[in-house]
């Protein structure tokens, strides 16, 4: 089955109109996303914490702590059949994998087979009109548990991250 058919969301067209406005495809200082990572990995003890933007194409990184690997970062994400976001836009809730190297929708992923990240944790960023972007989430190159209450505290952090896209973003763009 093809992306396309397991995520129709990708292609949506208020969320593409949202992605549109939030300005995903111009650079921009965005330092209240950064405060936000290192709040996320702060809070969840990871070395890593990215805020993520889902495209048709490419999962998109706004704002990243941690040592990210330098091609990730010249290229500003990764293909989206990489992202393991994708299953928020399903589920719209928090989740978590304690080892990827025993998920088998992940074990195979090259993040984990060439990156080693091995655990995760991520809430969607839901917008205001009910439709998710992307997630905040936290990276470790560990298989960890992740403890009571930090998917609600991530979640937390992730609303607020939306709060402010929202508030930075452009004004309402007409799509055809």
């Amino acid at each position: 089955m093809s992306l396309d058919m397991d995520y129709p969301e990708l292609r949506d067209r208020q969320r593409l109109r949202d992605l549109a406005r939030i300005g995903v495809d111009r650079p921009a200082e965005r330092p209240y996303l950064t405060e936000i990572v290192e709040a996320a990995a702060e809070r969840i003890e990871t070395p890593f914490a990215v805020v993520t933007v889902l495209l048709n194409g490419a999962q998109v990184f706004l704002a990243g702590r941690g040592p990210i690997p330098a091609w990730i970062g010249e290229a500003g994400g990764t293909p989206i059949e990489w992202a393991f976001c994708l299953p928020m836009l399903h589920t719209r809730a928090a989740w978590h994998v304690n080892d990827f190297t025993e998920d088998p929708r992940f074990r195979t992923n090259p993040l984990v087979t060439v990156e080693g990240v091995r655990s995760y944790i991520a809430a969607p960023l839901i917008t205001s009109d009910g439709l998710v972007l992307g997630g905040l989430c936290a990276l470790d190159v560990r298989p960890r548990d992740f403890a009571p209450g930090q998917l609600g505290e991530l979640q937390s952090l992730a609303d607020e991250a939306v709060r402010r896209i929202e508030a930075d973003a452009e004004p309402d763009i007409m799509m055809p």
